[in-house]
């Protein structure tokens, strides 16, 4: 499978109409960001005008679930690029997860 990008994800949810999240770790939070991504927007999940965090990977995936996200994807640093495996290398992975609580 190659590595799906944002913009592949973005065109998934247009084809599919469905919801898609995309779950951020920034490193120096230790917490988790969840984006939406739907056939006609692309929104971070909020708590007034701030982004939400969620302590774990579970959390921000039951949040979207609430939210009406289908599908579930980790954004991770590239760890293709220290190998310099490809020459045109993304930055990020867009990893699918799951989750135990999804119907």
């Amino acid at each position: 499978m190659a590595n799906l990008t944002r913009e592949d994800l973005i065109n998934k949810a247009k084809l599919m109409s469905q919801s898609i999240a995309i779950i951020y770790s920034p490193m120096e939070l230790n917490e988790y960001l969840v984006e939406i991504i739907s056939n006609d927007s692309e929104q971070f999940v909020r708590h007034g005008d701030e982004l939400s965090h969620f302590k774990s990977v579970e959390e921000a995936i039951s949040k979207a679930i609430k939210l009406g996200a289908e599908e579930f994807f980790l954004c991770a640093d590239n760890t293709y690029d220290e190998c310099s495996s490809s020459s045109t290398a993304q930055h990020f992975d867009y990893i699918p997860i799951h989750s135990k609580y999804k119907h």
